[in-house]
């Protein structure tokens, strides 16, 4: 439920104070929640409010992120923290209570609770807040975000392992509004809906090229770096004697040297594709997003687009993909609601996989549109389980290809595989921070 309509339902605004909020957003800009709290409609404890109800989850306020123990911080190291964005607000007996901007984000709950051996009590904030204690705790930088006046991106800090001790002196609180932003912030791309990822980095090196922004530019560049730097060549290489009767004038007058030609350049090639190639990447794999990057491999060898959409309690969100019209910055912004039919009602089936014609039902017309690319005539996916739950589905289609028929069989090996590489993975660094 949008906000507008959940504050009236709630009686917490009137009618015409929304269309004067909306007014007041018209004319000045920014968000609605931004104009309602300066019009003095609403405040931040209505914006917790609103995120507990649709969420489900407690609502923790800026004051319970306040004062926070060094025992409690050192439950979730910092590296979680900041791949997740979660905080760790309380602790009882083997239950931990986190603060997080998406309580329902099953890949976070399940990766914790397998770290930290506990289990997880989900606590809803607002995404500024969350920042402030990322900040104010871990020294983590905020997460680029590209504004709408075309300021360049700020480079994010690399967290570290270690909790510092919290500054004595506590942080002025600064008035935010219901999107969690502060109310003199100017809009930015969280507008579109979340942050903008994959966009390209300041400049690093002293050429003036971008430092690779995925793991897929970092294999491209290694691979362009020769294995051996050649040796200039020697004496013997650089001076030519003639012999017998032309030797006198040979000492007399070398012949010119000659350099031996340069080494080809190096050819960046495709990583393998089979089968069995894509299994020991997975062996090799120390993260999840490797993982991913596997199956989008593999996938892209034998379908013209695919993508990966992780599963959360009630939606799916976008990940990345490959292929014609695909763009993996604008596919994480995509979400699918779950209580609506479209392609993703497999995962409230229990189907092992679908492939068949794309229905003309509003959220699968609204989901290639968010995509950017039309609707194919016939469509697969395959759901990775782990833990007999669905956690993450690969799409992929041949646009209007009916010709081929996939090998929906091989596809589902090399998930199972991925989703054993995901557990073996989980247990890996469980047992690395203990």
């Amino acid at each position: 439920m949008r906000l507008g309509a959940w504050l009236l339902s709630k009686g917490k605004i009137t009618e015409d104070q929304l269309q004067r909020a909306l007014q007041h957003q018209q004319f000045f800009g920014g968000r609605v929640g931004t104009s309602l709290i300066k019009l003095g409609y609403v405040d931040e404890d209505t914006l917790g409010e609103y995120l507990s109800d649709v969420s489900g989850a407690p609502y923790a306020s800026p004051s319970r992120l306040d004062s926070l123990t060094a025992e409690v911080l050192a439950l979730v190291p910092a590296r979680l923290a900041a791949q997740y964005r979660v905080i760790p607000i309380g602790a009882e007996g083997r239950r931990l209570r986190l603060a997080m901007r998406d309580p329902k984000d099953l890949i976070a709950l399940d990766e914790i609770a397998f770290l930290t051996g506990m289990s997880i009590e989900p606590n809803v904030a607002t995404e500024f807040r969350i920042q402030q204690a990322l900040e104010r705790y871990y020294q983590v930088a905020s997460t680029p975000v590209v504004p709408l006046t075309g300021a360049a991106p700020v480079p994010r800090a690399a967290a570290t392992e270690s909790v510092p001790p919290a500054p004595a002196k506590q942080a002025t609180r600064s008035e935010v509004g219901l999107d969690g932003l502060p109310l003199d912030a100017e809009p930015d791309a969280s507008l579109l809906g979340g942050t903008l990822r994959g966009l390209p980095q300041e400049s690093d090196g002293p050429d003036g090229a971008a430092p690779p922004t995925s793991l897929q530019q970092w294999r491209i560049a290694q691979r362009e770096i020769p294995d051996e730097i050649p040796e200039p060549p020697g004496p013997s290489q650089r001076t030519v004697y003639a012999t017998g009767p032309a030797a006198v004038a040979a000492l007399a007058s070398p012949v010119e040297q000659v350099d031996p030609p340069p080494p080809p350049p190096a050819v960046a090639t495709a990583p393998e594709t089979s089968l069995e190639a894509s299994s020991r990447r997975l062996q090799r794999a120390e993260t999840r997003d490797e993982i991913f990057e596997v199956l989008l491999d593999f996938a892209s060898a034998h379908f013209r687009r695919s993508a990966l959409f992780v599963v959360h309690a009630d939606r799916v969100s976008g990940w990345g993909g490959r292929g014609p019209g695909i763009d993996s910055a604008r596919i994480r912004q995509v979400q699918v609601a779950l209580d609506r039919p479209s392609l993703f009602a497999l995962l409230r089936s229990g189907a092992d996989h679908y492939y068949g014609p794309v229905n003309d039902q509003p959220a699968n017309t609204r989901l290639f549109l968010d995509l950017g690319f039309p609707a194919p005539e016939r469509a697969l996916l395959v759901p990775l389980l782990i833990k007999e739950r669905p956690t993450v589905v690969l799409y992929a289609d041949n646009a209007a290809d009916l010709a081929t028929t996939p090998d929906i069989p091989t596809l589902r090996r090399l998930l199972a595989k991925a989703s054993l590489a995901l557990e073996i993975l989980i247990l890996k660094n469980k047992i690395a921070s203990r």
